[in-house]
């Protein structure tokens, strides 16, 4: 059972979205200060829709088009197990983001959450996109889009159908969440969210890069050869695997293929970030804390060359190229209630920060109006 609730949208204007995709704004420094999100909320002044609604995300690319469901989960409300979860979360983190939660006054994005395919909130997806134009927006010309819904009956439907849901598989904001859910104790709390189907999502892998790591080439084989069969790539080509139990392995500028060798079978149905994470990285070298170690740098897909270029800068580097999860596989992991190591999937679509920022004011079935911070 997942109970939501329409939310109170911000609507960033062309300052903002100007700005927040600018080199300046995203992570660097702009006119000699750093500005939050919340920093640019008030300096432009975007103006907040008071009306409450539930709305329908939509992403156009050269890939095709993904859609969710954006809208507000009400934690008081939702039992625990019911949203399930596959990362372990850093305390520090979390407390820093329950100081923020308390005291800004916007949610600056929404966690995303992955639910199995369900015919009726298809059809309800459809309808809203069949039935209305999206929202005049800045974000348009980067193909995302927004579709409100407003109409009581509507939404209506969509609560009655999120409250059949049995679950749903946290795919991005492990620390919000924990953070949202720590200060439910106190005072309820709803959680903007994104809800996409897992048969629209798209998992891509996370390379890594380890450095400042000594050992020796003929002791780093030796311990490969415990679980993998080794060869070497003709033309030394950087090597991407093409399926699950496969890895590519970068070592002192020489490129390899690992595959799972018959006596490793009982992990065949393991993920490959576990594998890699728990027989070698850990056992063999040494980065037991992956969420701490400096020595370990993760890369998405999308940010292949920058792996290559940081294998190239330093040779000393050894570097990891591993095949995605499938969403099969991600929802059974968090079934079962396993995590799994960070930075094991890059999971779209990826919402730009600024994009579907919402009001902490959360509008409960009767029509109040609920704080949430």
């Amino acid at each position: 059972m997942i109970k939501i609730s329409p939310l109170k949208a911000l609507q960033p204007g062309k300052d903002i979205f100007d700005l927040m995709i600018s080199d300046q704004v995203n992570g660097k420094v702009h006119k000699n200060e750093q500005l939050s999100f919340e920093d640019l909320l008030n300096l432009f002044g975007c103006p907040l829709d008071d009306r409450p609604a539930i709305y329908v995300y939509e992403f156009r690319s050269e890939f095709g088009i993904m859609r969710g469901i954006w809208a507000a989960t009400d934690l008081s409300q939702t039992p625990v197990n019911a949203i399930k979860r596959h990362e372990e979360t850093v305390s520090s983190k979390v407390e820093s983001l329950k100081i923020d939660r308390k005291n800004k006054a916007t949610q600056k994005s929404p966690i995303l959450l992955v639910h199995k395919k369900d015919k009726t909130l298809d059809a309800l997806i459809d309808f809203v996109v069949c039935t209305r134009k999206p929202l005049v927006s800045e974000w348009s010309q980067m193909g995302h889009f927004l579709y409100q819904v407003l109409e009581e009956d509507i939404i209506e439907k969509f609560v009655e159908a999120f409250m059949k849901l049995h679950a749903v598989y946290l795919a991005d904001g492990h620390h919000r969440l924990e953070a949202a859910c720590s200060l439910q104790k106190n005072i309820v709390q709803q959680i903007s969210s994104l809800f996409v189907s897992a048969d629209v999502i798209s998992i891509d892998a996370f390379h890594r890069v380890v450095s400042g790591v000594d050992i020796s080439y003929s002791l780093l084989m030796e311990k490969l050869k415990a679980y993998y069969y080794i060869s070497k790539i003709p033309n030394n080509k950087a090597y991407k695997p093409d399926q699950k139990n496969r890895l590519g392995l970068c070592f002192k500028g020489e490129w390899y293929q690992l595959d799972l060798n018959k006596a490793s079978i009982a992990l065949s149905e393991v993920p490959d970030t576990v594998i890699l994470q728990d027989k070698i990285l850990s056992a063999v070298l040494g980065i037991n804390k992956p969420k701490e170690d400096e020595r370990l740098v993760c890369f998405p897909d999308c940010k292949w060359y920058q792996f290559l270029a940081e294998l190239n800068h330093d040779e000393t580097s050894i570097g990891f190229s591993l095949f995605p999860m499938t969403a099969d596989a991600f929802i059974t992991t968090a079934e079962k209630g396993e995590f799994l190591p960070p930075k094991s999937t890059w999971i779209a679509p990826k919402i730009p920060q600024g994009f579907m920022a919402s009001s902490p004011v959360a509008i409960t079935a009767k029509g109040e109006q609920v704080r949430v911070n």
